[in-house]
């Protein structure tokens, strides 16, 4: 999720478990600590990576699960390191015990940040370095006000509050599960349309759709308007619809393209093998002649992500890679990245809100 959210995940599990023993330093602690994860962006700054390496990267080893356990434990330690410097003679120090704490602390908020990406549709390399498997549960949108807000509440009230300790602990633990209950809900909705979707395309076509993969991406902001996916052998089939709304889902029907030596050749390439991998293979491809004279007889191929979109000029997705071949289906040079999101607007707000409702 954003890096906002993560932070304040972060300091709500500190506040939660370690407010009352650590006192506000906790909260602060575990918020740090829990965006650590992000900074693996910092490798996009050394060189000059391509997209294929900033996908390769990003959400990689730092958001595995058991090394941002030992990480987080080990910054833990250091922290107690450094508050236990002049405390050896005090009676009530009790050094064992808070470096336990600390230890816990640390290795507690630095897991809900794989653990809170994870419920995302963007894919997490959980158990890197030993698999470069992405995993994601389509539950959460990246940025959702409904989860963070609460979060926000809770972090600012432990941090500032001097007075009502023990209340600040027990705000926080019923925000975790204020929050285990939401991200329930929200995947629970995502399982809910794609049954829905499922049966509706069986009263279409029953074989398809039997065999069909179909998955409910939430849509910024909220989790109940959902954008439906299913993988047909022949087509692409792309939907919005929300458990508020009886009516049959509209599809929006792309045919694949006919599989061609050209399209083949770039499918072998090393990008465009790192691209399926990093769009869990809903990749969609599109073939057009070259229009530039030079290459006389080359191709222009696009390849979409079509995990995500919005209805209209982005319905097969917002970013993705263009390779530009010769007449021989040969690269002439590295693919370049294909962005195209739709701007903010209030139509697209109120599209969001209606498609919310169900309207």
């Amino acid at each position: 999720m954003d890096s906002i959210t993560q932070i304040l995940f972060g300091g709500v599990v500190a506040a939660a478990g370690f407010r009352s023993r650590l006192g506000r330093r906790a909260v602060i602690a575990g918020g740090a600590i829990a965006t650590l994860p992000d900074l693996d962006v910092l490798a996009d700054l050394v060189g000059e990576p391509s997209v294929i390496d900033i996908w390769l990267h990003h959400r990689s080893i730092t958001h595995s699960f058991p090394i941002t356990l030992v990480a987080g434990a080990a910054i833990g330690a250091a922290i107690w390191a450094v508050e236990n410097r002049g405390r050896a003679s005090r009676q009530d120090a009790q050094p064992e015990t808070r470096r336990t704490a600390w230890m816990w602390l640390g290795a507690l908020s630095a897991v809900t940040h794989p653990v809170l990406d994870l419920f995302t549709s963007y894919g997490t390399q959980l158990l890197a370095p030993f698999s470069s498997a992405r995993f994601a549960i389509n539950a959460m949108p990246i940025i959702d006000p409904v989860y963070s807000l609460p979060l926000l509440a809770v972090f600012l009230f432990a941090l500032l509050t001097r007075r009502h300790v023990g209340l600040a602990q027990r705000a926080a633990q019923l925000a975790l599960i204020y929050i285990g209950l939401y991200t329930t809900v929200a995947w629970g909705v995502g399982r809910h349309m794609e049954d829905r979707a499922r049966e509706e395309l069986r009263a279409i076509n029953p074989g398809a759709a039997a065999a069909a993969r179909i998955d409910a991406y939430p849509v910024i902001f909220q989790i109940f308007w959902r954008r439906i996916v299913a993988d047909l052998p022949d087509e692409i089939l792309i939907g919005f619809a929300s458990p508020f709304r009886a009516a049959p889902i509209q599809w929006h029907r792309t045919p694949r393209p006919d599989t061609v030596p050209v399209l083949s050749a770039i499918q072998a390439t090393h990008e465009a093998r790192v691209f399926r991998w990093f769009a869990d293979g809903r990749v969609h491809w599109r073939l057009q002649p070259d229009a530039t004279p030079q290459n006389a007889g080359g191709f222009i191929l696009e390849a979409r992500d079509y995990r995500y979109g919005l209805p209209g000029d982005s319905i097969l997705g917002f970013w993705g890679l263009r390779f530009r071949t010769d007449a021989q289906g040969r690269m002439l040079q590295a693919p370049t990245p294909l962005a195209e999101r739709p701007p903010f607007s209030r139509a697209g707000l109120a599209e969001l809100r209606d498609g919310v409702l169900g309207r």
